[in-house]
């Protein structure tokens, strides 16, 4: 019984230690993005998916069955695993805002966007700071 007690005692513990030690990439902007820093708060962003600004593309990057659930109105969907094989639809020069779960994913995707020579792109951190109104679907359209 005592061996189970610190069994779970150091699986709790190990638990908090990853949560706590997980990096926050939120509001890290790429160089020549430091524009897109207008958006870090919900409602400046919110702002933009009611007008639209051409150059500056949201991007979620969760899988697609939780995009499909509930994401930030006019964003497209990259999701982290896919980025090696579509990041081409992403041209150079376009301003770009993603988030994810935690912000980590969103993160990979810009380091990867950087080394392909991107520049301009925003990590907004995590969906849960959306406090708008989602768009749900039902399904995707390609």
């Amino acid at each position: 019984m005592f061996l189970l007690l610190v069994s779970l005692i150091a699986i709790g513990f190990g638990i908090y230690w990853y949560f706590i030690h997980i990096p926050n990439y939120t509001g890290y902007v790429s160089i020549g993005g430091e524009n897109l820093k207008k958006y870090c708060k919900a409602e400046d962003l919110f702002a933009l998916t009611k007008n639209p600004v051409d150059d500056i593309w949201i991007v979620d990057t969760r899988e697609e069955e939780f995009f499909l659930l509930g994401h930030i109105p006019t964003a497209i969907n990259l999701p982290f695993d896919e980025i090696e094989n579509r990041y081409a639809e992403f041209p150079l020069g376009k301003q770009l805002i993603f988030y994810c779960d935690i912000s980590l994913k969103s993160q990979s995707v810009i380091n990867f966007l950087e080394e392909k020579g991107h520049t301009q792109m925003l990590n907004w951190g995590k969906y849960k700071f959306w406090t708008y109104p989602e768009v749900v679907e039902e399904t995707i359209s390609f």
